[in-house]
């Protein structure tokens, strides 16, 4: 699947056993994570930062979807863009809000959460056009600082995946 060596999930031992087990055998697990295991303590780190956020009780199971599709979305990475519609469709959104989350996240989430998916939106795909309005605006429905940029990095990671990604996958 991959140009480097990587572990499978036949081969998968130990930390990456362990960090396999974690998927559902109805998912599977994902290529992308696979593709880190070329380097385990990489790949330790990652999923590390990911366990980070998901068990942060302010950011949801369906922001953190959200967030990663709107990444993988403007990051033109097919893999995760589809894997993340899929899971955002499992979780009760309609093909149209889950098309619309770049330009109206309102239509599939709660002011608070759609807020800061169009401000996460605008920074990575228009960094440059960012304003402290725009920062107003997320701070005014009750995100911290940190919060906005935990969230704009969690993002922003699927730029670095999907390079990532595409220079490795066998073309």
């Amino acid at each position: 699947m991959f140009l480097i060596d990587y572990v499978t999930p036949e081969k998968a031992d130990g930390d990456v056993g362990m960090i396999y087990s974690q998927f559902p055998p109805e998912v599977g697990v994902p290529a992308p994570v696979q593709l880190y295991s070329a380097s385990e303590d990489y790949l330790l780190k990652q999923m590390g930062v990911l366990k980070g956020y998901m068990d942060n009780e302010a950011y949801t199971p369906a922001l953190l979807t959200a967030l990663r599709f709107v990444g993988a979305s403007t990051a033109c990475f097919g893999f995760c863009t589809d894997f993340n519609r899929n899971l955002l469709g499992k979780m009760g959104l309609k093909t149209a809000e889950i098309d619309a989350l770049q330009t109206d996240p309102s239509q599939g989430f709660e002011p608070k959460e759609a807020a800061l998916i169009a401000f996460v939106s605008k920074a990575i795909t228009n960094p440059d056009k960012v304003v402290s309005a725009d920062i107003d605006t997320v701070r005014d429905q009750g995100w911290t600082d940190k919060q906005i940029f935990e969230c704009t990095a969690y993002a922003a990671q699927m730029n670095t995946l999907g390079t990532v990604y595409r220079a490795f996958a066998r073309k």
